[in-house]
């Protein structure tokens, strides 16, 4: 059930349709949508500005100008294998385009664990436009590098956009940039499967899924942007600690899961942020409640990964599993019925990291993941009516 349970992010992905893009069912208007899409593909460029031009101590980044159409995915793996620095920020200014591909890049952020952004990267040779004109994506498109200047101001990141830049493992969002979302249209789009995996990845990103569900709100062929309150209940800054909700599924054969995530700063300015993800289990052929963890590591801690233990109720328990070709801790155990109501009394799940101090000088950190709405009966129940219905 852990193998399954960690990959469900990529199951996700390779299910959601081809065609997710702000389109009626009228073929000669999808026909339109999809046009559009390959006369503004994706471009990546790497930019280099004035010094700060980034941020703090940054003078160069990535550029993701135009729309998520067929084969985004695939060109960004590419463009960042040949990268000689794989520790630059990507700005993304886009109108959407395709959630599958969209999708892709954002678990291809997580995977290098970036930092993404709303910004118009402006070339030498360019003018200020919205979208790029044609001679500025022929200059864009002739170099992969390029002098550049960031704009923060009138940038946006719309639609499939939102996906991919939810994959980052560190967000920002400037005040003069906008996010906007709505639904999304195309064949099958709207089912309540689809929904359930855009649902599924985002929670997976340390996002609240209810992100999704307030796209599905929004009409195809319109746009509602963000508020900055928004953001922040959503979970789309990293700023501090912020935890999802729980999230319950059903997934084949009868298989049921209750997730939950938290995201957090580790680095020494709180600069750089990971995300953990509990989940409660249960399914036909292990009937028993299991317990399953799963946390990201760090480039420094994948070679000298911390002792990471779990305090459920009064039990304390090891969870220091590897998997090192994935820089993760993934481990599941059962659950006793006893074990789970204390941690329900408690409030919470604690896991802490214990660093080996003459490797990392780093203390110990204590994750809690709160027990809030979670009811030992009812989960034994749904395991019960799990097991009976197969």
């Amino acid at each position: 059930m852990i193998r399954k349970f960690m990959r469900w992010a990529v199951a996700a992905l390779c299910c959601l349709p081809a065609v997710a893009i702000a389109a009626s069912d009228d073929p000669q208007e999808l026909e339109r949508q999809l046009a559009k899409l390959r006369s503004e593909p994706l471009i990546f460029v790497v930019a280099a500005g004035e010094p700060n031009a980034c941020g703090r101590g940054c003078t160069e980044w990535i550029a993701g100008e135009g729309r998520f159409d067929q084969g985004a995915a695939q060109r960004f793996r590419e463009f960042l294998a040949v990268l000689a620095k794989h520790d630059l920020p990507i700005f993304f200014n886009s109108e959407g385009g395709l959630v599958s591909e969209a999708v892709q890049i954002g678990l291809i952020l997580r995977e290098n664990r970036m930092t993404a952004g709303v910004a118009r990267t402006v070339p030498e040779g360019c003018h200020l436009s919205f979208p790029l004109d044609d001679v500025c994506r022929r200059l864009m498109q002739s170099k992969r590098e390029h002098k550049a200047k960031l704009y923060f101001g009138g940038a946006r990141c719309a639609s499939a956009c939102v996906y991919a830049m939810v994959g980052a493992s560190t967000r920002h969002v400037d005040p003069g940039a906008t996010l906007r979302i709505h639904s999304a249209a195309g064949p099958e789009i709207d089912k309540a499967e689809n929904v359930l995996r855009r649902r599924r990845y985002v929670m997976g990103m340390g996002v609240d899924p209810a992100l999704v569900d307030a796209a599905a709100k929004i009409p195809s062929r319109t746009f509602r942007g963000l508020s900055r309150g928004e953001m922040e209940r959503f979970g789309i800054e990293t700023r501090g600690v912020y935890e999802t909700p729980w999230f319950a599924y059903h997934g084949p054969p009868g298989e049921f899961f209750l997730l939950k995530s938290v995201t957090y700063p580790t680095g020494d300015n709180g600069d750089e942020y990971r995300t953990s993800t509990v989940g409660l289990a249960c399914s036909p052929f292990h009937p028993s409640i299991r317990f399953i963890y799963h946390q990201e590591l760090t480039a420094k801690e994948s070679h000298t990964p911390p002792m990471i233990r779990a305090k459920i109720g009064d039990s304390v328990i090891d969870l220091t599993t590897l998997n090192p070709q994935k820089a993760l801790v993934e481990k599941s155990f059962d659950l006793e019925p006893r074990q789970l109501q204390s941690a329900i009394e408690t409030g919470s799940f604690e896991i802490t990291e214990m660093f080996d101090q003459s490797m990392i000088k780093k203390p110990s950190r204590a994750v809690k993941f709160s027990t809030l709405g979670l009811s030992s009966i009812a989960l034994e129940s749904k395991c019960a009516s799990t097991q009976m219905s197969d």
